[in-house]
């Protein structure tokens, strides 16, 4: 009967150590990648769905990671260094497109729609969708002129969180 209580402490403390290795394997994910959307994070991990979402709700609960979930029914997962000012950028930038019409913006003060339509190489429909959503997201302004133009807001903002989802 001792060899069975031996053995059921080692099989134990295997389960906790697997258990531990697939939260740092998320932690990891999503302090590499903050504002990872669940079904990234599903590839990028290999893990079930069934554990992935075990192992996520114990780091929410424990307030090891920030978990946005939007009235679109998209949730987004990030580090617990970010600030909520850097998570509302984040959110919008994860996009390739809107994360290239703000880079372009980065370049320079300002710009017009026909500059950043060249630059992205995108419909003028999509770039307008995505100027949208960032202007409705508090990420850009526009200028009223003779010709729109669209500027970053808070561009030391912006700066620092592209750095943190560009490392």
């Amino acid at each position: 009967m001792e060899l069975q209580g031996e053995f059921k402490l080692r099989a134990d403390s295997r389960t906790k150590s697997g258990a531990d290795k697939s939260k740092s394997k998320l932690l990891k994910r999503i302090n590499n990648s903050p504002g990872i959307r669940y079904r990234e994070l599903l590839r990028a991990t290999g893990f079930s769905n069934g554990v992935m979402a075990y192992h996520l709700k114990k780091l929410e609960n424990s307030k090891r990671i920030k978990v946005s979930r939007s009235h679109r029914r998209s949730t987004r997962f990030y580090p617990l260094s970010i600030a909520a000012r850097e998570l509302r950028v984040i959110e919008f930038i994860r996009r390739r497109t809107a994360r290239q019409i703000v880079r372009f913006l980065l370049q320079d003060d300002s710009r017009t729609f026909k500059d950043i339509v060249q630059s992205t190489k995108k419909v003028r429909s999509t770039v307008s969708w995505h100027l949208s959503r960032l202007r409705e997201g508090g990420i850009i302004s526009v200028g009223v002129g003779r010709n729109q133009t669209y500027r970053l807001k808070n561009r030391d903002l912006v700066i620092k969180v592209m750095k943190k989802i560009n490392s």
